[in-house]
């Protein structure tokens, strides 16, 4: 099984060493996409592992993280166009079961992404309805031109009608080839999807989704495999002790995506290492 996996990185450049080095086999490259704003600098340590030269500067909630996964997805194409999977994860992810546990689910020949119709819980449809702009919101000015124009446009109820049906999920997924490939033409043919999704809000948890929800793969779907505990006051979690006991006797749990299989958590950090020994002693079976 080749597989390609296409990170998402800004920080915690040890942690990302330490999953790369779990993750790493002879049928395994990695592709890196490091933020614009990031000063430091990153070295891969391997022959597989390569940074992409285009550096988007991402803002949450904003069509840039979108911009950064195709730029990651086209340059693996483009380098990579034999592998199996092509799978998108965080550079604060780690595998939590063993690369058996991954190669049986992938052997399934799934489509991993989370994917429901709008609206979603947690995903409103007014995400979609009015018209959003890519801007840093985490230090909001509210003098922001952009910020304004948002609030006008809400204000005036001014709307927008999706020209296909929408559907939205987590941002993380283990793709086949023939899905991406199709996925790369399919938004080279038909502008309407990044036109569309360009004024949205956080797109990145419904541009793919809806590609493939229009398409024949979205009877192929199963839930991604990356798990996220979002039940605290600053979500997500990082990952700690107490996780790991909930891991170790659900290999498989019910959401509102579905049955989940989860071969990731997040997230980690550069001093996660001793909780990441718990989970190689106890998880990776």
């Amino acid at each position: 099984m080749k597989i390609c996996y296409l990170i998402l990185t800004h920080n915690n450049f040890k942690h990302l060493d330490r999953l790369i080095n779990a993750l790493d086999d002879p049928d395994s490259v990695f592709y890196i996409h490091i933020d614009k704003k990031t000063e430091n600098k990153y070295t891969p340590s391997r022959e597989n592992v390569a940074i992409i030269p285009t550096h988007i500067d991402i803002n949450w909630g904003g069509f840039a993280m979108i911009e950064a996964t195709l730029a990651l997805l086209k340059y693996a194409i483009g380098n990579s166009s034999e592998a199996d999977y092509y799978i998108l994860i965080s550079g604060v992810d780690y595998p939590i079961r063993s690369k058996a546990f991954l190669n049986d689910l992938l052997e399934k020949k799934k489509e991993y992404i989370d994917i429901v119709p709008v609206p979603v819980p947690f995903k409103p449809a007014e995400r979609y309805e009015y018209y959003y702009f890519d801007y840093d919101r985490r230090n909001l000015k509210h003098y922001n031109p952009k910020f304004l124009l948002e609030v006008l446009f809400k204000k005036l109820q001014i709307k927008r009608k999706a020209p296909f049906k929408l559907y939205a999920g987590s941002q993380w997924f283990a793709l086949t080839n023939t899905c991406v490939q199709y996925i790369l033409k399919t938004i080279e043919e038909d502008k309407r999807y990044i036109d569309f999704f360009r004024h949205t809000l956080v797109p990145d948890e419904a541009f793919f989704q809806t590609i493939i929800g229009n398409s024949p793969f979205l009877d192929q779907t199963a839930s991604n495999l990356t798990y996220t505990d979002w039940e605290v006051a600053i979500p997500p979690a990082t990952i700690e002790e107490r996780h790991i006991e909930f891991l170790k006797s659900h290999i498989e749990f019910n959401d509102e995506y579905g049955k989940r299989f989860p071969f990731f958590a997040r997230k980690f950090n550069d001093d996660s290492e001793k909780i990441i020994q718990q989970i190689q002693a106890k998880l990776w079976k």
